[in-house]
């Protein structure tokens, strides 16, 4: 629910693994003091598509998207974003979701305390031509020196269709401008199951 300061760059990469394989890739850059622009990309590792051999791996559809900052106040332990994404259909066939898109949500987070937060999300994502869904998420996180763990529960709801599912996670900051992560989700009321391992970078670009 926080936007990067103003000529920060940072770049959020790591692989996940679930029924296929993809190394997503998302560019955050601040480009005023409430106001990050976004581009988000996948490398899609498919084995199959309908017991078809195909050519493997591909990008995925890119997303274009910005995050606005809302609220932010030093006197408030309250933060509010509005996140949105537009989804091209950049991808050849087999990889791309054929039909423009639009995924947007509204991030809302509390500080409990100096190490402690609870977050939420609500928002609606709709491509051309498919149903929408409503999406959410309820995350709980904890800071302890170096070391960040959270814990998710997170769905969504579209007409005839609900999944709702279940993760966890756990960072380690190296320094300021590097941190690791590792994560894994198992569906609750469906069969997802997926483990990630990632990486960020942050640079000052003003700076540099």
């Amino acid at each position: 629910s926080v936007t990067l300061p103003k000529n920060i760059l940072q770049i959020e990469s790591g692989f996940y693994f679930q029924d296929e394989e993809a190394f997503n890739t998302l560019f955050r850059y601040g480009i005023s003091k409430n106001v990050e622009l976004r581009l988000n990309t996948n490398l899609l590792f498919l084995d199959s598509y309908d017991g078809l051999n195909i050519d493997s791996p591909k990008l995925g559809d890119l997303e274009l998207g910005a995050k606005i900052q809302l609220f932010n106040s030093g006197d408030s332990a309250t933060t509010v974003a509005f996140l949105t994404h537009l989804s091209l259909p950049t991808a050849s066939k087999y990889y791309s979701n054929n039909g423009y898109g639009t995924l947007n949500r509204f991030l809302i987070s509390h500080d409990l305390s100096e190490t402690f937060s609870i977050g939420y999300n609500l928002g609606y994502n709709k491509i051309y031509g498919q149903k929408g869904s409503f999406v959410y998420t309820l995350a709980l996180a904890k800071s302890i020196n170096s070391w960040g763990v959270y814990a998710e529960l997170y769905g969504e709801e579209a007409k005839g269709d609900s999944q709702f599912n279940f993760d966890a996670g756990l960072t380690y900051l190296i320094k300021d401008s590097f941190q690791l992560d590792i994560s894994f989700g198992e569906g609750i009321n469906n069969e997802l199951s997926y483990f990630s391992l990632g990486a960020s970078w942050n640079y000052n670009l003003k700076k540099n």
